[in-house]
């Protein structure tokens, strides 16, 4: 299959026996010299510039992968500023990558020393070939992608490709490489799984990627793929309700074997469950993290802090702020430069007159570590409870109230009990902000 400059690229780093060897990718791209470029690895949700610069007058420079990153088995793009990215697969051989066309694309990129490449390649002309004669079954019989009723003339050209799809799948099967794994994944993003299915049969296609995705997918792969969002993206949709979707979780974290992978796939999935506000799966997938014992002892990790925070629930008692036992009172964790922290801000100064006609003590808890960034913000609170000890979230506030992230809300009653955590300050119904 053709592929553009806009393409992704694909870097994998594997461990051999004995040890792991430099590996260096030597690229020649004439048409692009003196341009800049910059090379990124992708992992979980997070991607990591791991080299940049300028392409040399001749049109060549050398990738080389950074002591820390050793052993990294996953994906990332090599982007030329301004012109796009192209793709490759890297799997501890040291190769070269060459283009003399002015408009990059697979049949004028060439690979030397490669079984990788050469493996991805020879995929995606196979590939390239289904995809036309499927289009073709599509355009011949009227059909589109939203098609209610089929023809019996598509039926027949769907199930004489099937045989062809089936043993590419074969194949795909049989090939442990890293290619074969990128090829099969991407194509259940594609639409293609187990078969090939027609528009009346998403339903099965659904439970086929379903699978595929809980049950089967190898997940270190997966996690530095540049697939990994997209992925966990279509898990949210796939089930319905927010304790369904974590047990799915928990059991996708049951099978990774990797710790360092476990750990960050923990971390991304509190993250994607802060975001979406499923605060029943985060339940869930803490219950169980908290009882895994492989969460690390590291009490500034964003995982244990969920824990933490998971304890500080509504109808407990709160943590003591500074070592004051609080009643009466609302508190929100914030940073300065959030754009969401400072509208809750905004809104809290437009209530405080009626805070303090209720009786309610406000505090501000800043993760700031610059003492000239905190008292730029916050000099214009008119509450006098403004508390910042420069530690981020090491802060000990911060800890003892397991702060994920900002804006955190806790409202206390008068008996210094929680009776509502919330990231805005209107969803705090006993408040009755509009």
């Amino acid at each position: 299959m053709k592929s553009s400059i806009k393409t992704i690229l694909t870097v994998v780093f594997c461990c051999v026996c004995g040890g792991i060897s430099a590996q260096n990718i030597n690229i020649y791209f004439p048409h692009f010299a003196g341009k800049k470029y910059v090379y990124v690895l992708n992992s979980g949700l997070t991607k990591d510039t791991v080299q940049a610069g300028t392409i040399d007058v001749d049109g060549r420079i050398t990738l080389s992968i950074p002591e820390k990153h050793k052993g990294y088995t996953g994906m990332g793009s090599w982007a030329v500023v301004g012109s796009g990215e192209i793709d490759f697969i890297v799997n501890n051989e040291d190769f070269s990558v060459t283009c003399e066309d002015s408009i990059p694309s697979g049949n004028r990129i060439f690979y030397n020393g490669s079984k990788e490449n050469a493996g991805r390649v020879q995929y995606e002309d196979e590939l390239s070939l289904l995809f036309q004669k499927l289009d073709s079954i599509y355009k011949v019989n009227n059909v589109t992608y939203n098609s209610n009723s089929l023809p019996l003339s598509f039926h027949h050209g769907i199930l004489s490709l099937q045989e062809e799809y089936s043993i590419f799948r074969e194949k795909l099967a049989g090939d442990s490489s890293y290619a074969a794994f990128f090829i099969k994944t991407r194509n259940y993003m594609r639409g293609l799984g187990n078969q090939i299915y027609n528009p009346t049969e998403q339903e099965k296609f659904q439970n086929d990627l379903t699978h595929y995705i809980i049950d089967e997918i190898d997940i270190a792969r997966l996690f530095n793929s540049g697939l990994w969002r997209p992925v966990i993206s279509f898990t949210f949709n796939a089930f319905k309700g927010e304790t369904a979707w974590g047990e799915a979780i928990i059991k996708m974290l049951k099978r990774t074997k990797n710790q360092a992978v476990f750990e960050a796939f923990s971390r991304d999935m509190i993250i994607a469950s802060e975001q979406f506000g499923w605060n029943e799966a985060e339940q869930v997938i803490i219950d169980y993290l908290d009882t895994s014992g492989r969460i690390s002892d590291d009490s500034f990790g964003l995982v244990r802090r969920a824990i933490a925070q998971n304890k500080v629930k509504i109808g407990n008692k709160a943590p003591l702020l500074n070592g004051e036992l609080l009643t009466n009172a609302l508190i929100i964790f914030y940073e300065s430069n959030c754009e969401h922290c400072k509208i809750q801000l905004s809104e809290i100064i437009k209530h405080y007159s009626e805070f303090v006609e209720k009786g309610i003590r406000v505090y501000s808890i800043s993760v700031d570590e610059s003492k000239e960034v905190f008292d730029y913000h916050s000099k214009n609170y008119p509450w006098p409870d403004k508390l910042c000890d420069f530690k981020g979230f090491k802060g000990d506030n911060l800890i003892n109230y397991g702060i994920i992230g900002t804006p955190t809300i806790y409202l206390i009653d008068k008996d210094g009990i929680i009776i509502d955590r919330q990231s805005r300050i209107q969803s705090i119904k006993e408040l009755k902000i509009d």
